[in-house]
């Protein structure tokens, strides 16, 4: 049975769904009638498939069935196909997301799919919180979006959920481990679905790669939300549209954000990251004599939804060192972690560290009865990042090699409000906790030492080549910048 022959026992058999049969019929190399070839080719640029293909990259608006066009296409993989697997081998269809909350809405979908029809409902097993074993063998599960956590199964079919939405390293790193564990299954299939977000990263990277081309291995397709989900209503989406023109264009219209962009890139990164150790024993006096002052920046957390991370750094010829970065993951104890920071201060002879100005009012005196005085950075975190970026391009500030820490500040975006004026911080649903302390503890370094007496401190005006929009964020007039 094709795709399109399954749409009534799929649960897509009402008109409201002819879109998504459309595309997923030409995805999966049926034929289809000339009004479905239309749509097909509106939302894809391309002709309908001969066959099925093996990446199917569905760049929807909020609200346009997603989640449910998704499930579909599991259940009828892990059902309608023969699936060759070794004795005591499993064959896997995996929901992955950003975290596990976000992963069970797909699951539900899908659960709620086999569950809702009677001759679905038949091929159910068993069911667990995080499982659907079907008769067949076939195991439906969550998986978070960990590249480990992907490797050593066999999968008929992963559904990577809101894939705009995930750090740029880990979303490339987890398409990097799936595709050998498809590799043995001719047809099974990758499913990549979200609402679209900035013109970068991974999701973005494929749609300039395959909208509109012609490979049999990957379709890609972009729709409005009402495009796929005619039942929304036009007045709703065009009030949301003035409310927000350039964020709902992309929540409704599949539009890439314009006023978002990567602040860093990997080169960039990279090229001021040592190669070890990662962290850096303390020292009394550099290797020219000189007595080592070191500083501290720590990004506080109430333990409940945030990491909590601590930098140390110093300054050794004519650059700002990081010493080293650690975090304490959510949740935790507030109390416990500024006990623990405290501890991995002391080797470096500190009882003090700058803090976020909202963080350092709220735990002042946790981390006081711990021996650690903190005190609110004069800056904010985007004048931080903004304060980091000539140092990173004048290669004067060395990076630990701390995988957490690098995935963070890949991640920072640039954000330009209405004003014109720039802004840096993490992408929705992101963390920032390790990079918000090592550019803290940079701006603590190389900004609280006198600089106008210092050398180090000035900065060649030709470091913003390429950055000019930061000049408005105080670069043009910072004293310790050389025009």
């Amino acid at each position: 049975m094709n795709f399109l022959a399954a749409r009534e026992i799929l649960g897509l058999g009402a008109s409201t769904w002819d879109g998504w049969c459309a595309l997923l019929g030409g995805g999966f190399g049926c034929a289809l009638a000339p009004e479905m070839t239309d749509v097909f080719r509106t939302l894809t640029g391309r002709e309908p498939l001969t066959k099925p293909c093996r990446e199917l990259w569905l760049a929807v608006g909020r609200r346009g069935g997603k989640n449910r066009a998704a499930a579909a296409v599991a259940i009828f993989l892990a059902l309608f196909k023969q699936w060759t697997l070794a004795p005591g081998e499993v064959g896997m269809v995996l929901v992955i997301a950003r975290d596990r909350v976000q992963a069970r809405v797909a699951f539900r979908y899908i659960l709620g799919l086999l569950q809702s029809s009677p001759v679905l409902s038949q091929e159910i097993e068993s069911v667990t919180a995080d499982t659907i074993t079907l008769r067949n063998g076939i195991e439906i599960t969550i998986a978070t979006a960990d590249n480990a956590a992907v490797r050593g199964r066999t999968i008929v079919a992963a559904i990577l959920d809101e894939f705009a939405f995930w750090p740029y390293e880990t979303g490339t790193e987890v398409l990097r481990a799936l595709r050998p564990g498809m590799a043995t299954q001719p047809e099974s299939m990758l499913i990549v679905i979200s609402s679209v977000y900035a013109a970068s990263g991974p999701f973005y990277e494929a749609r300039r790669a395959y909208f509109g081309k012609d490979d049999p291995r990957v379709l890609y397709a972009v729709a409005t939300s009402q495009r796929m989900n005619p039942t929304l209503s036009t007045e709703f989406i065009e009030a949301e549209l003035a409310r927000d023109p350039a964020g709902n264009a992309a929540e409704y219209l599949s539009i890439e954000r314009t006023d978002v962009a990567s602040f860093l890139d990997a080169a960039l990164v990279d090229g001021a990251t040592r190669d070890e150790p990662r962290e850096l024993p303390p020292l009394s006096f550099s290797k020219d004599g000189a007595e080592v002052y070191y500083f501290a920046a720590i990004d506080v957390s109430g333990g409940r939804g945030d990491a909590a991370a601590c930098a140390v750094a110093h300054l050794e010829d004519s650059r700002a060192v990081v010493d080293a970065v650690r975090y304490w993951p959510a949740p935790h104890d507030p109390a416990v972690v500024a006990a623990q920071v405290a501890e991995f201060l002391a080797p470096y002879g500190i009882n003090y560290a700058v803090a976020d100005q909202y963080g350092a009012e709220l735990s002042r005196t946790i981390y006081g009865e711990k021996g650690i005085t903190l005190t609110p950075a004069e800056v904010t975190r985007s004048e931080a990042y903004l304060h980091l970026l000539p140092l990173l391009t004048t290669g004067r500030v060395e990076l630990p090699p701390l995988p957490r820490l690098r995935q963070e500040l890949l991640g920072l975006e640039r954000r330009t409000a209405r004003s014109g004026k720039d802004s840096v911080d993490h992408r929705p649903g992101a963390h920032d906790d390790a990079a918000n302390a090592c550019a803290l503890a940079a701006w603590a370094v190389t900004c609280s030492l006198g600089a106008g007496d210092n050398d180090f401190f000035v900065v060649e005006s030709r470091a913003l080549d390429g950055y000019e929009s930061f000049a408005d964020d105080g670069f043009a007039t910072n004293p310790w910048i050389r025009q």
